[in-house]
């Protein structure tokens, strides 16, 4: 598969909207580079989307200035470039990550000693969203690492590169069901799964809705976008028993107040807020 490289020419103060911009675009994660300008840059592949998703992005960079970001130039620029070139080209990006007191993020090509109560999560994120070093990935760890419970059954909602289900194994889960509904994504996840010798605990799924659970759970952890969260919160709401938790991130610091009533709405009460830059993640309680 060939893979388009796309890159933004920004300023400092709208990075983090550019960023959003191309994740709700499709891209899978974004990489920042430089001091000022910044340019930020993110990976599509090459199908019957892209140039939608082009456009889209193009449209939603001019409408940037009317939120009072200056952007600078906000210049877009395309490089294609095949599967094992992406691959590489990533791997600059991608380093050893502390989340929290006690999880590391570790990838593959990176040598680590850890130290006593680590939580070693080896991860080769391939072409799937999900190495802790985006903001959404980090602050979903660091509300589940303060409100897991060992022996929870936990459903993992977009799994990405599985970095979020490896984790609940890590911290104690009985089982986690995560699942996806990109290809790339679930393979991903899988391959990761095995590297951390979770296996018997982790089980991966193709799918769109987390309803084919069908089963109450103890915790979701969804680290998706803040309308797919509002789309499915009457779904969410049904299958975490009372008591149980709902970690959601991957919302921004606009849209935060619509995800937390659309949660109130289905029996949760908003436990804690935390942020980071233009990021939130919601920790919710399943009240009622």
């Amino acid at each position: 598969m060939r893979w388009a490289e796309i890159t933004v020419e920004t300023t400092p103060q709208a990075q983090d909207a550019v960023s959003n911009l191309m994740i709700e675009n499709g891209c899978t994660g974004t990489a920042i580079q430089g001091e000022e300008p910044i340019t930020v840059k993110c990976y599509l592949p090459v199908d019957d989307r892209l140039e939608d998703r082009l456009l889209n992005m193009r449209e939603r960079l001019v409408e940037l200035p009317e939120f009072g970001l200056e952007i600078g130039t906000g210049e877009l620029t395309i490089v294609y470039a095949e599967d094992e070139e992406w691959a590489e080209s990533w791997k600059q990006y991608f380093h050893t990550t502390r989340v929290g007191k006690h999880i590391v993020i570790k990838p593959v090509w990176e040598e680590f000693t850890p130290a006593r109560g680590d939580v070693i999560i080896e991860i080769d994120p391939g072409m799937a969203f999900g190495t802790g070093s985006h903001q959404t990935t980090r602050l979903c760890l660091e509300a589940m690492e303060k409100y897991f419970r060992p022996r929870s059954v936990v459903v993992d909602f977009g799994t990405g590169s599985g970095i979020l289900a490896v984790a609940a194994a890590k911290l104690g889960a009985a089982i986690v069901i995560a699942f996806d509904d990109d290809d790339i994504a679930v393979k991903s996840a899988r391959e990761n799964v095995i590297r951390n010798n979770v296996e018997e605990r982790v089980e991966v799924h193709w799918a769109k809705s987390p309803a084919f659970v069908g089963k109450e759970v103890d915790m979701v952890v969804a680290n998706i976008v803040a309308e797919t969260i509002i789309e499915f919160a009457e779904v969410l709401g049904s299958m975490i028993r009372l008591g149980g938790r709902l970690i959601a991130s991957g919302i921004t610091t606009t849209k935060s107040l619509d995800v937390e009533q659309a949660l109130r709405n289905v029996g949760f009460d908003i436990t804690e807020t935390f942020k980071e830059d233009e990021w939130v993640a919601i920790a919710a309680l399943k009240s009622r």
